[in-house]
């Protein structure tokens, strides 16, 4: 007997060491329990334990309950505060769940919060709507929560499993065992991160500011809600507690006692609630009980006493009873009336469709009608516009360039000629040659204005008598020098295509048209026998067919005129054959381009009514930044619509586009190159202007400061920056929080996709061929 009982006494004996082996204190994994009937770490809440049974550590919290719910296809009330945030019983499941998100999906050697992928919290925002009913004004306060505990669960992971153990390789090998689910790779990231020099010096300046603080809130988990609502329930029914009582209370242990350098301030907040009550004390703003109690001025970013994601403007600009919680008939309202709205913007748009399907097929009609040699194209829209006073050209300037063909020119002319494809002239407009020196050296055919405003001024200057205002439609010698030069800019008449200049009235040769015998067949074979470039898009086939042999052998373009409000002031502008052709092809993009696209995004937020918080400036106004008038053009933009609009202003510095973005008072530099350039020229062009914008509209005291963005999308070849560009305009004005300063602060070598610019290329082909 004696022996059996001594073996069962050993083998207690054992397993107990083997207990105490596991939960030994030098090993860094939190242990639940070693009962039968404890929860799993798997499945133990942090909210919830199992009434009567005994509870370990604090593991990782899995959220059963609502994950269980969540399958069931149900979801959690949540209801708000007067000042947005959550409250009730379900805010405390809310901040779970989002706790449990965040941990198990963000990556934890990502450095900041502002520099997790936007797609990562669009999910997790995603999730929390499939799982709790929540307004959707509440996803900036969702998210930044979720910011905040993702902070904390690194801090925890630092100060229980990385600082404890520093210079021990073998205990900084693998994350602890209830976290494996971080990941051993990102794990590995975190401690380099965390035991690094600079983080270690960065911690121990932090860990001196926390000790100078004087008053800590006692509150835990409760929280500021928390005490409101129980404060609430001891007051009459829409009373409201003044911020200051929050504070004091926030700091009163459980036992009462307070130390005496908190009683005096304690002391102070109940005089001056007492001045209040009898209309003797004097509020402004955020100088209230609480401000002059303390004597320190209120945060610009927070709300002491009310807890986090309270908004300062709203918080004491608003009247507390004006306040409007969100209700579900307030819900439910708001969603009836988007859903009216959604349906009228989706009427809108099949009609829009349909417009535009019978504007191609009645277009469609007119090319089969005009190679069977039918009828003649018609003019491009003319009218009283005045123009703009920058050359309007439909691509970078480039002096070398020639507009070659494959086709013999002598050959080509000669059919050409023969078609009946001259515009007619509309009212006031005539066809011309156009001669230098004599008048028998023709060098280029175009537009005579001869009566109207335009026939009179060019670019807003009143005409030189003896000249006359033309369009150069078409050009027979490329390298005739212009009767009127602009020296840098316009010189040659190749560089005059599709421009207006001023031209000596006794060279003009006035002509009619020509009734030759017509030679559809030519225009026709081309036409039919164009290869298709592999890069143009499916639906731009008709526009590329159109730009490789009509516009590029008769030397024609597409025109439109933009109203004031698109650029500042009335812009004619032309898109070449070449524009369309680069644009079709993936090739390098001039500004012709560039500017179309401009105009579309204009009608975008013209939909939307973002008038107030975009707009555009032209890339011809750009060009040749240290011209006398840029400085004046540009200040006198910015004066347009509020002071904080947003400007964007696409630059060429030669053969290379870059994005700049003015908004309040900061210059953005967003350069698609690898390897960004200094613009020293353009940046003191544009610094000059906004300095005099400021010291014109009272703001003497604003510097401005040019801030490069390194964390755009980087082109991966030599011809994608003019695509890149109008992205970057595309994802900024459809980004509703408008965080691209911190999105794209961080050096990445992230680029498009071809889909992503692809999306671009078709919307301004399209919205191009919308001339035609």
């Amino acid at each position: 007997m004696g022996s059996k009982k001594t073996g069962k006494s050993k083998e207690r004996k054992d397993s107990t060491k083997k207990v105490e082996k596991v939960a030994s204190p030098n090993e860094t994994d939190d242990v639940v329990d070693d009962k039968d009937d404890c929860v799993s770490a798997e499945t133990m809440t942090t909210t919830e334990s199992a009434k009567g049974k005994t509870r370990g550590k604090r593991t990782v919290a899995a959220m059963y309950k609502v994950v269980v719910k969540k399958a069931l296809g149900k979801k959690f009330k949540v209801t708000y505060s007067d000042t947005g945030n959550p409250n009730g019983r379900t805010r405390h499941t809310l901040q779970s769940y989002i706790g449990m998100l965040v941990r198990t999906m963000v990556p934890i050697n990502v450095e900041s919060w502002p520099e997790v992928d936007p797609d990562l919290k669009a999910n997790i925002w995603t999730d929390i709507q499939d799982t709790f009913k929540v307004a959707p004004e509440s996803r900036k306060l969702v998210l930044s929560s979720a910011g905040v505990k993702w902070r904390y669960f690194k801090t925890t992971l630092t100060r229980k499993y990385v600082l404890p153990f520093l210079g021990k390789k073998k205990k900084l090998r693998k994350p602890p065992k209830q976290y494996s689910y971080v990941g051993l790779q990102p794990w590995k990231e975190f401690v380099k991160q965390r035991t690094s020099e600079e983080w270690l010096k960065l911690h121990q300046k932090q860990s001196e500011r926390v000790r100078k603080r004087k008053y800590h809130h006692r509150l835990s988990r409760k929280g500021y809600l928390g005490l409101e609502e129980e404060l609430k329930r001891k007051l009459p029914e829409g009373e409201i507690i003044d911020r200051a009582i929050m504070w004091k209370k926030a700091r009163i242990p459980k036992n009462g006692k307070i130390d005496e350098e908190l009683s005096l301030v304690a002391a102070k907040i109940d005089e001056l609630l007492e001045k209040k009550s009898k209309g003797e004390l004097e509020i402004s703003g955020s100088s209230d009980v609480l401000s002059q109690a303390l004597d320190t001025p209120e945060h610009s970013g927070r709300v002491r006493g009310v807890g986090g994601f309270v908004n300062p403007s709203s918080y004491f600009n608003l009247p507390k009873k004006k306040r409007i919680r969100i209700t579900k008939a307030d819900i439910l309202a708001r969603d009836k009336e988007r859903d009216k709205e959604l349906e009228e913007t989706k009427k809108m748009l099949i009609a829009q469709q349909a417009k535009t399907e019978a504007m191609l097929y009645e277009r469609i009609a007119q090319l089969e009608a005009l190679v069977t040699g039918k009828t003649a194209m018609h003019p491009p829209a003319t009218g009283d516009n005045v123009i703009s006073p920058i050359s309007d050209k439909g691509s970078f300037h480039d002096k070398s360039r020639i507009d070659k063909s494959d086709h013999n020119d002598a050959k080509v002319m000669e059919n050409v000629e023969e078609c009946d494809i001259i515009p007619t002239p509309g009212k006031g407009v005539g066809v011309c040659e156009l001669a230098v020196d004599n008048i028998n050296n023709i060098v280029a055919f175009g537009s005579v204005f001869e009566e109207g405003e335009l026939s009179k001024t060019l670019h807003g200057v009143p005409l030189k008598e003896g000249t006359v205002r033309v369009s150069v439609d078409g050009i027979l010698k490329p390298d005739a020098v212009l009767p009127f030069p602009i020296e840098g800019e316009m010189e040659f008449v190749r560089e005059a295509l599709g421009s207006h200049v001023a031209w000596p009235d006794d060279l003009v040769v006035r002509t009619m048209f020509k009734k030759k015998k017509k030679n559809p067949q030519f225009v026709k074979s081309l036409f039919d026998q164009v290869e298709i470039n592999p890069w143009v898009p499916k639906r731009c086939k008709l526009l590329y067919k159109h730009a490789t042999t009509i516009m590029k052998e008769t030397g024609s373009s597409i025109s439109t005129v933009f109203s004031k409000e698109v650029f500042g002031e009335p812009t004619q502008l032309f898109i070449l054959s070449e524009n369309v052709i680069n644009l079709l092809e993936m090739q390098w993009i001039g500004q012709g381009v560039i500017a179309a696209y401009e105009g579309y995004l204009h009608e975008l937020i013209t939909e939307r009514d973002l008038l107030d918080t975009f707009a555009f400036v032209d890339p011809a106004a750009t060009y040749n930044c240290q011209r006398p008038d840029f400085v004046r053009y540009l200040v006198d933009r910015l004066k347009e619509g509020k002071s904080d609009r947003i400007f964007f202003m696409p630059y060429n510095p030669g053969k290379h586009w870059i994005l700049t973005i003015l908004w309040e008072g900061e210059i953005y530099m967003l350069d698609p190159l690898p390897k960004p350039i200094h613009y020293k020229e353009w940046e003191t062009s544009v610094m000059n202007a906004v300095k005099t914008f400021n010291a014109e509209t009272g703001r003497v005291n604003k510097l401005p400061k040019v801030k490069p963005l390194p964390g755009v999308p980087k082109q991966p070849g030599g011809v994608e920056c003019g695509y890149y560009v109008m992205r970057y305009m595309k994802e900024i004005i459809e980004d509703e929080t408008l965080s691209f300063p911190t999105k794209w602060a961080v050096k990445t070598r992230k680029s498009y996709s071809q889909a992503q610019i692809d999306e671009v290329r078709i919307e301004v082909a399209d919205y191009i061929q919308s001339w035609v």
